[in-house]
């Protein structure tokens, strides 16, 4: 069987994109990995390599300890004023303004998405530019809690009621605000492309079955294998910041 060149790939998933009547994309962090943000499980690069996850960003874990929760999230908080949308991010957002991609579920809390043009944009696990006081509800910007984090001498952001800040993140042990909306978007979808997600993490890994199941298609694009590999029309094994805008170039310039 010849194996097909990496156009081929960008011209067929172009014409299921094209095809498609409502697109919805999901992506996990390999689409911000571009933008220098590293990814959760990539072997010798991955975070929970170097921190077990269930020791720092569980929800017991920020109970038991805010301090030592804060001293992982706090300078991941302040390196997102740092980093900035990638072509990966830039073309999504371009489907999406052509009118293509209905809805993007996405699994990362870098707030990238939105700050490059994304509208209509579902965040499974929150996002980490606001944080809610855990005593009285109130909200402060990502900022605003940096400076709390600094002021305090336990290097933990109280609010003035005495309560904790915490970021507005789903951290392990917590329920998904937003799963019920992404349901319902996973069902409209008679096409679902997958992007830089390992399609490991429960229950989001879930969401490609509610499109399947109503007979919609899958793309995955993800460096690494992922569990679903097998249900994709298919499979692109490429860079996200390179294969996406070749692919928005295509259903720019070419008609099918």
């Amino acid at each position: 069987m010849k194996k097909e060149t990496k156009q081929e790939k960008v011209n067929r998933v172009a014409e299921l994109i094209k095809k498609s009547k409502y697109a919805v994309v999901l992506t996990g962090a390999g689409v911000s990995t571009g933008s220098g943000i590293p990814d959760f499980r990539t072997p010798g690069k991955g975070i929970w390599e170097k921190v077990d996850p269930f020791e720092v960003t569980s929800l017991e874990a920020f109970q038991k300890s805010p301090q030592r929760f804060y001293q992982f999230y706090r300078p991941r908080i302040e390196s997102l004023e740092e980093v900035f949308p990638n072509p990966a991010h830039q073309a999504i957002a371009k489907l999406e303004e052509l009118g293509y991609v209905k809805c993007l579920i996405t699994q990362n809390i870098d707030n990238l998405h939105q700050r490059t043009g994304s509208k209509k944009v579902i965040e499974v696990h929150g996002t980490l530019r606001e944080a809610i006081c855990q005593r009285c509800g109130k909200t402060i910007s990502a900022a605003a809690l940096i400076k709390k984090i600094d002021e305090s001498e336990e290097k933990v952001p109280y609010c003035e009621c005495g309560g904790v800040f915490k970021p507005k993140v789903v951290l392990f042990g917590e329920m998904l605000p937003h799963l019920d909306q992404a349901i319902e978007e996973s069902r409209k979808a008679d096409l679902m492309i997958t992007v830089g997600s390992s399609l490991q993490v429960s229950p989001v890994n879930m969401l490609p079955q509610y499109c399947l199941d109503r007979g919609g298609k899958l793309i995955i694009v993800n460096f690494m294998s992922t569990p679903l590999d097998y249900l994709a029309e298919i499979v692109i094994k490429e860079d996200v910041c390179s294969f996406l805008p070749e692919v928005v170039k295509v259903l720019e310039e070419v008609k099918f």
